[in-house]
């Protein structure tokens, strides 16, 4: 499968969890509710799976539920990047 990387306007390969590490492609945002894209690959696999379930604003369930995992300091994954480290 593959998706468009709107930063390069170019098509590319989705983020295969078999092959590649998650870190490579991807941090997630200082509030720990989105996942961002670093790579072509990433943020064409956000873009296209909607992993942050921006197609229905209105909704926003999958980043209220993050919100809530994160004050139960259940999420993000101490092993995953954030943003701050990212920039740092």
């Amino acid at each position: 499968m593959a998706g468009f990387d709107p930063e390069t306007q170019t098509i590319v390969s989705l983020y295969n969890p078999r092959t590649s590490a998650w870190s490579e492609h991807f941090i997630w945002s200082m509030d720990g509710k989105r996942i961002i894209g670093i790579t072509p690959v990433g943020r064409s696999t956000c873009q296209r799976l909607d992993l942050n379930d921006t197609g229905y604003p209105e909704e926003d369930s999958i980043q209220s539920a993050r919100s809530f995992w994160v004050k139960a300091g259940l999420h993000p994954p101490e092993t995953d990047p954030r943003q701050i480290e990212y920039n740092s």
